[in-house]
């Protein structure tokens, strides 16, 4: 599997230890604009610490432009680590800005984010609280981690203001309390109002328990008007995310991901957010070839 650029469609070379677009300077420089590098003090020498696939950049441009964003689809173009560099983007450049970052339970939190954060913080010049499952930039900013298992524990985070609310695999969390901590996103800080406001960023792929919300409000845009009159699709925004977006990826991944049930398969392969266990009509497909299928034209 040989990953290929979203924009020019040339393949991604390793280059400085990390991957560029062939094909464009223009494409590479969207890639710098968001990439994140450490400089050794003795030899001078920079490495890159970070630096996004091209869709990993269209997730970030869509998190700057939007009031709720969700990077979905496929299982592995590196949703995870898009979601906390951006955490980390926002955090050196934002003054006492304070983020929240939620996984569905403790274990997965653990397993995915505060590992990461304890081998992150100190090349960030930042400090992590593995007590309080939090990390303290120097100019005050902070990301406090959180699991959301129980409506209980959403009531913990309905008492604070977040200028940035992050949900990890969003379909793991039921509607209700989700959307309420996802009202938690405001703000009166100068320096976030200037920098486009609160935000609330999310990463999922489909499946589970959530999906058909997540569904209704980020992709199709069209959750139930009596339920939600307010509702205004012009905040929220999907990037669509796939497997070759990905050059870090395990090559064998992808028989991996081949070897599951055709459901499962389809969701965390394909990206497919129109399947789901036990539909009647399995075999049904929203897309086939960039047009709708199942749809015959009929001349009148």
């Amino acid at each position: 599997m040989t990953a290929t650029c979203c924009w020019c469609r040339a393949p991604l070379v390793l280059a400085e230890g990390a991957y560029w677009c062939s094909g464009s300077l223009a494409c590479r420089r969207r890639q710098s604009a968001w990439a994140s590098a450490l400089m050794e003090k003795k030899s001078k020498k920079r490495t890159w610490r970070y630096v996004p696939t091209p869709k990993q950049v269209e997730a970030h441009e869509a998190q700057a432009g939007w009031k709720h964003t969700l990077n979905g689809g496929a299982a592995g173009p590196g949703k995870s680590r898009q979601l906390r560099e951006a955490l980390y983007r926002d955090c050196l450049n934002v003054r006492d800005l304070t983020c929240l970052l939620l996984r569905r339970t403790y274990k997965q939190l653990e397993d995915t984010h505060l590992r990461e954060f304890l081998k992150d913080a100190p090349r960030l010049g930042a400090e992590y609280l593995d007590g309080k499952k939090l990390m303290r930039f120097p100019n005050g900013s902070l990301i406090q981690a959180g699991h959301c298992e129980t409506e209980s524990d959403a009531q913990n985070y309905l008492s604070t203001e977040y200028d940035r609310i992050v949900f990890d695999e969003l379909v793991t969390f039921d509607e209700g309390p989700a959307l309420e901590i996802m009202t938690r996103a405001r703000t009166s800080k100068a320096e976030v109002l200037a920098s486009g406001g609160a935000k609330v960023w999310t990463a999922s792929n489909p499946g589970g328990r959530g999906a058909l919300w997540v569904k209704d409000f980020f992709i199709d845009q069209a959750p139930d008007r009596e339920k939600y009159p307010k509702y205004n699709p012009a905040h929220w925004h999907f990037i669509e995310a796939r497997l070759d977006d990905n050059p870090y990826i395990d090559p064998d991944y992808r028989e991996t991901l081949e070897n599951l049930p055709e459901m499962r398969r389809r969701q965390l392969l394909e990206g497919d957010w129109t399947a789901f266990e036990g539909q009647f009509f399995g075999e049904w497909r929203a897309m086939n070839d960039g047009k709708p299928w199942h749809v015959r034209e009929l001349a009148l």
